[in-house]
Formats: structure tokens, sequence, C-alpha cells
């Protein structure tokens, strides 16, 4: 029922193998990681446009090769103990969640449309390549587009569909998409809005809930899973 968040982003820097690995450390057996292109078309694993906020560096990760992007530090802006931690390739985190027997919801992480072919395309390559157990896969994106693609292309990988906003056109919306899952804003969630989401026939996740306290009033709600940045709390 519990999700690790970018790894588990309360226990260490986000995004990185040593948070996959803190994740599984906490119990859990799902994590939630992010990937993007870079310069030279590798999918790695990273959740802002920069570099910025969570590395040494400075730079739009569409506009840095891997080698510039395996040159930094990812993991002194949390904490002195993280120093020298690399952002990873998606290839190294499949591998690590293959260690660690993780299911993983993998954020196709969009900033422009431009990027959507290119990404689902890539990721999709490597899956293929590295023969990655689609039962141990869960497709996200806040955009539709690339949840059609990935359904176009690897159709036997469940799709979760993300969303901060829901309205009455929300669930006509995403039919075309047939989602595995719905995940939504937490602050957002209403009893109607879940039994809306659960009449349909889609499983409810809910993001990024911190406080274990108020687990059992979501799951009372009708929520199947809770995505976390600690998930030793719950």
């Amino acid at each position: 029922m519990i999700t690790g968040h970018r790894g588990a982003a309360a226990l260490a820097p986000e995004n990185t193998l040593v948070s996959i690995r803190k994740a599984a450390e906490a119990g859990v057996s799902w994590v939630e990681i992010d990937t993007q292109l870079c310069a030279d078309s590798i999918p790695v694993v990273i959740h802002d446009e920069t570099v910025n906020r969570c590395t040494n560096g400075k730079g739009k990760i569409a506009d840095l090769n891997l080698a510039e992007l395996k040159e930094l530090d990812a993991g002194s802006w949390f904490h002195s103990n993280f120093a020298g931690e690399r952002i990873p390739t998606l290839a190294e985190a499949f591998n690590t969640c293959l260690d660690l027997d993780l299911t993983l919801n993998l954020e196709l992480k969009i900033h422009h449309d431009e990027q959507i072919e290119p990404l689902v395309n890539a990721v999709i390559a490597l899956i293929k390549k590295m023969d990655f157990p689609i039962d141990k896969l869960l497709f996200s994106s806040f955009q539709k587009r690339a949840l059609v693609l990935c359904q176009q292309q690897m159709p036997d990988v469940r799709r979760g569909f993300i969303c901060e906003v829901w309205n009455g056109y929300s669930l006509t919306s995403i039919e075309a998409i047939q989602p595995y899952s719905v995940h939504i804003d937490h602050r957002i969630l209403t009893p109607a809005i879940a039994q809306n989401i659960k009449d349909a026939g889609y499983v409810l996740k809910i993001w990024t809930l911190n406080k274990a306290e108020k687990a059992q009033h979501f799951f009372n709600m009708g929520v199947d899973s809770i995505i976390t940045d600690a998930p030793d709390k719950f």
C-alpha cells in the first residue's frame, strides 16, 4: 500500500540509487522515480528540468550529456553523508529495483511537449533491451499523450494518470488511455472524487502524503496506495 516517492526522498537525496535502497530498507515493495532524456538521448533519473536544485551544477538536463551529468554531485545538497552520489541512468535504476525486488512506478517527466515521443521511445527501447519484467512496472505521467504512446507501444504495461485537478470531465478524458490507476494530489481528494474514481474501476493512489497519522483517513476513503517521501513513518 506504500510507495516510496523518488525513492525515499525524506531519507536520502531524491531519485538516486541510495534513495531507492533506503525505500527498500523501510520495507516498501513499490518505489516511484522520474525519468527524462539528457542531451545524448539517454534516459536518466531526475525530476526537475535543471540540475540546479539537486546537484552542485547548473543547466538543463536536455542540454547536458551523460558524461557531464555523471560529474555532478547529486548527494551533498541533501546531507554531507551522501557526498558523491550521482544522477543515475534509468538502466542503473532498473538494475537496482531488480536487485531489491521492487515494483517501479516510473514517471515519464515531460517539461515540453516535443519531449514526449523521444522519451517514450527511448524508455520502451531500454525496457525491451534489458528485458525488464513488465509485471514489475507501471508507467505514470501528467501527460495523456505520453500514456497513449505507451499504450500503443507496450500495452501490457500498466498506466497511471497523474493529476492535480479533478472535475466533471476528468473521467471521460482518461477513458481512451485505459489507465490502471489514477494518481491524485491528496490535498484535493474528497470522498466524492474518491468514489467517482473507484466506481470507474481504477486503482486510487495519492501523492505526496508524509503524515502517517492521516493514512487511515485516506484508506477509509478508498485509497489503495499512498506515495510518500517518508515510507519509514508508515
